[in-house]
């Protein structure tokens, strides 16, 4: 969820910061459920391939490949914004340090944004796998 910044900027870099490291630390802990449901699949699929769970092995490689996608192109958005703010004059101290805060809100923002797709996949396949056991 991208939110405009507010006046207290350094409070929202803070929350940005906050959300990305619970979303970064939920899909660590969905990996195992996701590994321990599809690593039997390819080896069964590898072993007996007339056998194997296609359709499921066909959405592993779909899905990464949507995920990775949408977060390469969230992070070019976001360098293009980071490098806008950059580029604009600053006249005093003070709109110099606040353009550095919405640089680093950018930033901040940046991981999380990018780490979205990636979260959404593997913590949706984690509830899904874990549903069907």
């Amino acid at each position: 969820m991208k939110r405009a910044p507010s006046p207290l900027l350094w409070l929202d870099i803070w929350i940005e910061g906050c959300t990305t490291s619970l979303r970064m630390f939920e899909t660590m802990a969905a990996v195992p459920a996701v590994l321990n449901a599809r690593m039997p699949m390819i080896g069964a699929a590898a072993f007996d391939p007339l056998h194997g769970n296609w359709p499921e092995l066909h959405r592993m490689v779909a899905e990464k490949t949507e995920a990775f996608v949408k977060a390469s192109l969230s992070v070019a958005r976001d360098m293009h914004a980071i490098q806008s703010e950059m580029l604009q004059p600053n006249p005093s101290v003070g709109s110099a340090a606040l353009s550095s805060a919405r640089i680093q809100y950018h930033a901040v923002g940046a991981a999380g944004r990018a780490l979205a797709p990636l979260h959404a996949a593997v913590t949706g396949n984690a509830r899904r796998l874990q549903a069907r056991r």
